[in-house]
């Protein structure tokens, strides 16, 4: 099952992007006293390429992945994205030749290591000639200076070509604007020199940040199961308004299912996560696979959670993970507890049976047989429930 649902949190980020496409060249073209042609024509431009840019990011993100998951709900995007727009207009109150363009180069390519940094990065550059007003061998420098930072940023984040690389774009910062700058005028102008020093500066500086922003990048699905797992989280709510029984139900779920994906080396966040909403389906009734999934993916849960929901108790498909089989025994144990009266466990040997006889069951069917579930985790699952009684 692929992701096509709709997602409001992300339409709402796309939609703020083209209207502001629209406000900050405008804004631009109103402190730069542009002609109100000039001004319709810049807006156009933006507008059309953050259309494109939208559309493109969704058939990446559904279809290709290399620059997100498909969790991502686009924050990070929005803030790159709006960084280099704006930068762009404000090369526009920079003399030619001397916008720091390598900066949001560098910027884009070591956010978003993919053809999007690329992309992002010389359509940003023309954008900053185009708003500057000067003519081709300006926006030849600019589109220059951002072919660089495609090729110099990687270079420059690997330790032991880092000095190198440093040295090349503090260099070619200066020497690209200066030579373009030849070529339209045949006559060197120092002052170039002076004004593009500081921007190499900034391109340097940035390159100490970049790093942190790709670790937001990487570790998206974490930043994203923490969210869901908060306690003031909107859909734990929802499940504890609709049902106080549910509610424990995935409580406890969440809590054996972390317990042993602890214990197996397994992702303990995403089978938290997993456990938890695993039932999340039912708050709109039947069909509550595909409710659930589609509630996941319209409040962009990561696509791994995501795939463990699609796996509800291998109803659909078997679980296809080591975190989704423990989610499915976690599920199925504590419901098998649930459904039982408590005499029927007063003693241990009553209670080692259900699970025992549980877990094999499943098992005998090939429950488990495309997840990785090797027969030693199997047994040490099946032990750890027989022991940790706190667990259900």
């Amino acid at each position: 099952m692929s992701e096509v649902s709709f997602s409001s949190k992300r339409l709402l980020k796309l939609i703020g992007l083209f209207f502001l496409s629209l406000l900050l060249p405008a804004g631009c073209g109103f402190l730069h006293n542009a002609r109100i042609d000039q001004l319709i024509v810049w807006c156009f431009i933006s507008g059309m390429c953050a259309i494109c840019f939208g559309m493109y990011m969704e058939y990446e993100r559904l279809h290709d992945g290399t620059a997100m998951d498909a969790g991502n709900d686009y924050s990070l995007l929005a803030f790159v994205y709006l960084i280099g727009l704006a930068a762009a207009c404000v090369a526009a109150f920079f003399p030619a030749y001397t916008a720091p363009v390598m900066a949001i180069g560098v910027l884009c390519n070591g956010t978003f290591p993919s053809k999007t940094g690329s992309a992002m990065a010389v359509y940003f550059a023309l954008l900053a000639a185009i708003f500057c007003g000067s003519g081709t061998y300006t926006a030849a420098a600019y589109v220059a200076l951002a072919v660089v930072s495609i090729f110099l940023t990687e270079l420059a984040l690997r330790q032991e070509l880092h000095i190198w690389a440093v040295m090349l774009i503090v260099s070619m910062s200066v020497v690209i604007p200066a030579c373009c700058c030849y070529l339209d005028t045949h006559a060197l102008q120092p002052w170039i020199f002076a004004i593009t020093l500081p921007g190499s500066i900034l391109t340097v500086l940035i390159l100490r940040v970049v790093p942190k922003l790709r670790d937001r990048v990487v570790t998206a699905e974490e930043i994203s199961f923490d969210t869901v797992m908060d306690r003031q989280y909107h859909l734990q709510r929802m499940i504890e308004n609709y049902s106080s029984v549910d509610y424990d139900h995935a409580l406890r779920v969440s809590r054996v299912a972390a317990r042993i994906a602890q214990e197996l080396g397994a992702d303990e966040k995403l089978a938290m996560a997993g456990g938890f909403y695993y039932r999340i389906g039912k708050l709109e009734g039947e069909p509550f696979i595909e409710n659930g999934v589609r509630i996941a993916q319209q409040n962009c849960f990561p696509a791994r959670l995501v795939r463990i929901l699609e796996e509800y108790n291998g109803i659909n498909c078997p679980p296809s993970t080591l975190e989704s089989a423990i989610v499915q025994i976690s599920d199925m144990i504590v419901t098998k507890f649930d459904l039982l009266d408590k005499d029927t466990f007063s003693t241990g040997w009553n209670r080692d049976i259900v699970i025992y006889q549980s877990m094999n069951e499943k098992s005998s069917e090939g429950l488990y047989d495309q997840c990785g579930l090797s027969m030693n985790q199997f047994l040490k699952i099946r032990e750890l429930l027989v022991k940790e009684e706190m667990l259900l």
